[in-house]
């Protein structure tokens, strides 16, 4: 099996490295168990000082990886500005790098955003990871598209937006780690919330979501406890007038008692929740493009046996003896219901966990290294 080993691999993601982790996270955390790793976070918000005054700074969070922050140099103010700082602030990291012996490195951005030109940075091969739509609405994103030399995505879906670039396109899927199939019995058996049997979400608790759905349920099953855990990012102004009145009132007004939004946990303590839980749930608004591809917490949810509630997302629509999907949703809740009432057969928690298995990072980094080293050839 090929692996990725022995290399520096430089990290870029719009999303800070934190205790919520998303799939950039996931993946330079993998990618640190054999190389080493620098992830890059996006900047923050831009300040004057910044053309005075502008530190990197490295924080170490193991051995092998180590999460950077910069600022911009520059407001992005139009493209002629992002330009303008992307090159400045990708010479000023490359000779930072330089003075750390860091040379010849390999570039995997995650972020659509920003530092979209490996060579600036001095690496010898650049990869754009995409994970989510955009709607190509990024400048970052298109400049990414026709710098890298290759472009992985995690659906064929998201491939298929890319068809007017010639880089190489390859599909290189959500991942999980073996240590979400390990769990400590002592902490498993610490019920720090005093919940059992309950439903459960993880994520992002945002605009995304079909409050509507959620409130239905809410409702219709009232002994039911709904755990949700994540950040509540209730935008009011970009939801549509159906969904926000139920948000507001689900997360703001705390209308309904079976709801327990308990906010972030770290990543690595989320399959503790998810084991105790009686089933999962992806309600997530299927009118959002982005939505219909695939929910990114499933494997959490399948590598712990649980049964998923949700749309039918276009990636797992082979899976519908393993997951119960519907896109309507008064038979998705019928569903819900029949679960409750009548169980399900005892083999399928076996058979999500076998599934789940199927795309563990030693396997998923293995293909990756595969089209890399096919690619260098």
């Amino acid at each position: 099996m090929t692996k990725l080993g022995n290399e520096v691999i430089l990290v870029t993601s719009n999303e800070p490295w934190g205790d919520v982790w998303y799939s950039k996270q996931n993946y330079a955390y993998e990618l640190s168990k054999n190389n080493k790793v620098l992830f890059i976070n996006p900047p923050a918000k831009w300040r004057f000082k910044n053309l005075l005054f502008n530190p990197i700074k490295t924080t170490s969070y193991t051995e092998n990886l180590q999460y950077i922050d910069y600022n911009n140099f520059l407001p992005i103010l139009n493209n002629f500005f992002n330009r303008l700082n992307n090159r400045w602030v990708s010479r000023y990291l490359k000779k930072y790098f330089e003075k750390k012996g860091i040379a010849k490195a390999i570039f995997w951005a995650f972020d659509p955003l920003r530092l979209y030109n490996h060579k600036l940075l001095g690496c010898k091969l650049g990869i754009y990871h995409c994970v989510d739509f955009y709607y190509s609405q990024f400048f970052g994103e298109h400049e990414l598209c026709k710098n890298s030399d290759m472009i992985f995505a995690t659906s064929q879906h998201f491939l298929d937006n890319f068809s007017q670039y010639d880089t190489p396109k390859y599909i290189v899927p959500h991942g999980i780690s073996y240590e979400e199939f390990n769990l400590d019995e002592q902490i498993l058996d610490y019920n720090d919330i005093g919940l059992k049997d309950y439903a459960i979400y993880v994520g992002v608790i945002d605009l995304r979501m079909d409050y509507s759905l959620l409130e239905q349920a809410l409702k219709a099953f009232p002994d039911v406890q709904f755990l949700f855990v994540g950040p509540i990012r209730l935008a009011h102004g970009s939801y549509k007038s159906k969904h926000i009145d139920a948000a507001i009132r689900i997360f703001e007004e705390k209308v309904y008692s079976n709801v327990h939004a308990i906010g972030p946990i770290h990543f690595k303590q989320l399959k503790y929740y998810i084991k105790r839980a009686k089933f999962c749930i992806s309600f997530m608004d299927m009118e959002y493009q982005a939505n219909t591809i695939h929910h990114h917490k499933t494997l959490l949810y399948l590598a712990q046996g649980k049964p998923v509630f949700g749309p039918v997302f276009k990636e797992y629509q082979a899976l519908d003896d393993l997951m119960y999907m519907d896109n309507n949703g008064g038979e998705l809740i019928g569903l819900i219901d029949d679960f409750i009432k009548n169980g399900e057969d005892s083999n399928l928690a076996e058979e999500r966990i076998r599934y789940a298995r199927k795309f563990s990072f030693e396997n998923i980094l293995a293909g990756a290294a595969t089209l890399i080293e096919n690619h260098n050839s």
